[in-house]
């Protein structure tokens, strides 16, 4: 392994720290030293059309359905998160004509749109013109219009609502996966902000998100992590989709970034037998029983002795441990079992003995640069041959 690609970047292990957002998640550490991406999207394959029609165009669009507003059917996120004085001041603003951010929406289907930036504004549009439901609220410059609603305004100032000019931004059909991805991860700002899963889930409705579904519901997967696993923001679709991008894909074909990868893995169910897909939910729940059967409360977590308490999961223990274990035979599994005493202390030699701190690092550190995914990979490969070697 040559020096720019070192894995043990540090000497020491230090404290595991734990994703705020779930406590039940280590929060990766970042090494500067190590790039995100190898090799970045083109740019020249974007393709976005650039409109300035009035806000009419998609008030239109709204009242015909023809823009995916209920987005919590792919995106796990709720388009009414504005209170009425937001929403209110919003209509204040394109009354007094103050202009308006830009409007993304992936347009691969003209006849639904997807919002990828704007939800809370469309939403709030679609309140006060269409659904008519909103009154007007504490507003600070019209404040004759309080309690007021679309109806009651004037001609004049529906007219001014209608004939607002916006920035509308179309991501055109064609645009390759991997570009529309960073797409979606680069503009969406709104009141929630996107997360990566979301957005694959978004990007490959149908049966790809259907089969990531039914992976997460996996009783043994639920087991497997303590049932500690957030699912409001598609977390354990998160894992399920990490599981499925290094068993299908391989580990070896890893090129980062993670993300882009994890997507092409969910492209791939596109072109799936049924066989096939069922295989893989049968490896992935032998390898949860399997990891259970090892590890029990600690699998896919940091521990150095079997009495500890339970530390947080750990996404690259996830990915080696469930990809390793779903590639092993039945007998190989039973001899596992019957040595695990024996593996479980090879493993905690490892973790925290490795030349340098290795290993250490290749699972708490920029886990998803290429280096670090074949080093673990490669030492839990030689971690279970030396185990299976010792019966034969």
């Amino acid at each position: 392994m040559s020096n720019n690609h070192r894995v043990g970047s540090q000497n020491t292990p230090s404290a595991t720290e734990v994703d705020p957002s779930n406590n039940e998640i280590e929060l990766e550490k970042l090494d500067a030293n190590v790039p995100l991406m190898e090799k970045p999207f083109d740019p020249t394959l974007i393709k976005i059309d650039t409109k300035t029609p009035s806000l009419d165009t998609l008030i239109e669009r709204i009242e015909l359905k023809e823009i995916e507003l209920e987005t919590e059917s792919y995106f796990q996120r709720n388009p009414d998160l504005w209170d009425d004085t937001k929403k209110s001041r919003l209509i204040e603003s394109i009354l007094i004509q103050f202009p308006l951010p830009a409007f993304y929406f992936d347009g691969t289907d003209n006849r639904k749109w997807l919002v990828v930036d704007g939800l809370q504004r469309l939403s709030s549009v679609r309140s006060f013109v269409v659904d008519k439901t909103l009154k007007l609220t504490n507003l600070e410059f019209l404040t004759a219009l309080n309690g007021k609603g679309y109806d009651e305004l004037g001609r004049d100032l529906q007219r001014i609502i209608k004939n607002a000019q916006i920035v509308v931004y179309i991501i055109l059909p064609g645009t390759p996966t991997d570009v529309k991805y960073n797409i979606f991860k680069r503009i969406n700002t709104g009141g929630l902000i996107l997360v990566p899963q979301e957005i694959r889930h978004a990007l490959f409705q149908g049966e790809p998100s259907k089969f990531i579904a039914q992976l997460a519901l996996i009783p043994e997967f639920v087991k497997a992590t303590g049932k500690s696993i957030k699912t409001d923001r598609m977390l354990d679709r998160d894992f399920a989709n990490r599981f499925l991008a290094f068993y299908h894909l391989g580990y070896e074909a890893y090129q980062p970034d993670l993300d882009t990868y994890m997507s092409r893995a969910m492209a791939a169910v596109y072109t799936m037998s049924e066989q096939q897909k069922s295989e893989i939910k049968e490896a992935y729940s032998r390898s949860m029983e399997l990891n259970i059967e090892i590890f029990g409360k600690h699998a896919f977590r940091k521990f150095t002795d079997i009495n500890d308490g339970r530390s947080p999961i750990n996404k690259a223990l996830f990915d080696v441990f469930s990809v390793s274990f779903a590639r092993l035979s039945h007998e190989e599994s039973e001899i596992l079992k019957e040595n695990k005493d024996q593996f479980i202390d090879d493993f905690v030699e490892l973790l925290y003995h490795d030349d340098d701190n290795n290993f250490f690092w290749a699972v708490t550190s920029s886990t998803s640069d290429k280096y670090r995914v074949q080093y673990r990979y490669q030492k839990v490969q030689e971690l279970i041959s030396t185990t299976l070697k010792r019966t034969r």
